[in-house]
């Protein structure tokens, strides 16, 4: 890890309460993001392949890949040249939609599936055991209704 910059001390506050919170959610979702990077990257996985095994995995193994780019909010090539690395690894299948030949349906395949089952999460268990079942509870509700937010002033936009 890099030295950190010692003019910049990401918890000292200023008075702008939303400007602070905003610092906060977004320097700690970086070190959880990097955190788990670096547990992917032991499977070989980056965490935009584990995300597209996610997506599959509870959408019962299929989704096209506009349902992909609407639940990831990333763009349409982005996603499908993803899904085309991920397809040539063989761990989806990549086949156009039989009612739409713009569309594709991704699926997951077996070696997917057993890839997604073998990825441990202990990063992110080691990270949020310093939060009491409440506090999990009260911070899952609290982003939610960001997250609601977020999203209805970016489709704005």
């Amino acid at each position: 890890m890099g030295r950190a910059n010692p003019g910049f001390n990401p918890y000292v506050h200023d008075d702008d309460v939303d400007f602070n919170l905003w610092r906060f959610l977004n320097h700690t979702a970086f070190m959880i993001n990097r955190s788990r990077q670096k547990e992917l990257a032991q499977y070989g996985v980056t965490p935009e392949q584990a995300q597209v095994l996610d997506i599959l995995h509870q959408g019962r193994g299929m989704a096209t890949i506009s349902d992909i780019v609407n639940i990831t909010l990333r763009q349409h090539h982005s996603i499908s040249t993803l899904v085309s690395r991920m397809a040539m690894q063989g761990l989806v299948k990549k086949v156009r939609n039989a009612s739409d030949a713009r569309r594709y349906n991704v699926t997951i395949t077996e070696k997917g599936r057993a890839l997604f089952r073998a990825i441990t999460r202990d990063s992110i268990t080691e990270i949020f055991s310093c939060l009491s079942e409440r506090d999990r509870q009260e911070l899952d509700k609290g982003l939610k209704k960001l997250m609601e937010k977020a999203y209805r002033a970016l489709i704005k936009q």
